[in-house]
Order: C-alpha cells, then sequence, then structure tokens
C-alpha cells in the first residue's frame, strides 16, 4: 500500500469549481421535494481546523471526508439536531501516512469515544453563505 504524503489532491480552477458544484446546485429544488435540508456548502473554520490537527501532531497528514446524513430543523439561527429533515453534513477525519483514520476511540467497543476526533457542524450554505 502506498504511504500518503501530504500531497495528495490538486489545486483547481474557479471554472473547474463551478463545472463541479453546478451539477449538483441544479438538484435544489428535488432535493427539497424529497423533503429534506437542501445544503450548497459547508464552512468550517481555520482555528478548528488547527485545533484537530494540533490534537494528533505529526500523524496527521491530512484528512478524509465523509458524507453524512442526520436530522436537522433549520427554521432558527441554528440548526436543531435531532429532529426535522434529513440532512447531508460532511464528516472531516485526519488521517495517517498509513492512510488510516486516526481517532482516539472510533471503533472500540470498549473505550470511549475521545474529544475533538474530527469535524462537523460548520454554518451551512444557503444560511450562511
Amino acid at each position: 500500500m502506498a504511504k500518503f504524503t501530504g500531497h495528495e489532491g490538486r489545486l483547481i480552477s474557479s471554472l473547474e469549481i463551478k463545472s463541479l458544484t453546478e451539477p449538483h446546485h441544479a438538484k435544489e429544488k428535488e432535493i427539497a421535494s424529497r423533503g429534506e435540508n437542501y445544503i450548497k456548502a459547508e464552512f468550517f473554520g481555520i482555528h478548528t481546523f488547527n485545533k484537530l490537527i494540533q490534537s494528533y501532531g505529526e500523524s496527521c497528514v491530512g484528512f478524509r471526508v465523509y458524507y453524512g446524513n442526520r436530522e436537522e430543523d433549520h427554521n432558527g439561527d441554528e440548526p436543531v439536531i435531532g429532529k426535522g429533515k434529513p440532512t447531508s453534513r460532511l464528516i472531516i477525519v485526519p488521517v495517517s501516512a498509513d492512510g488510516k483514520d486516526i481517532t482516539k476511540g472510533m471503533g472500540l467497543k470498549d473505550m470511549p469515544n475521545g474529544d475533538d476526533d474530527g469535524m462537523t457542524g460548520g454554518p451551512v450554505c444557503p444560511n450562511h453563505c
């Protein structure tokens, strides 16, 4: 298995960003018609990223982004979790050079879940664009 170096992925132009995001944006009405919250984008702050990186030090060479879903009500200023409509969310998890998610408690039956293992719940667009 190849090692991750921290240089994976590539930088892209604004034109390519637009070509990749437009098909999703075109599905807004379809997603809403299924009774789900449409999420155009999700924001994550640099200080939250730095805190996550610092908790793993040199063992973190990058991040894996998972797609998730949970019930959220977006009618107020802040989403209410656990009720409302199905809502797509991103989950960002640190990854080691050997390609493994590095979390303190995930998947270990007898250990409590660690805090600060990953990120989710950034402000969403269209509410906070």
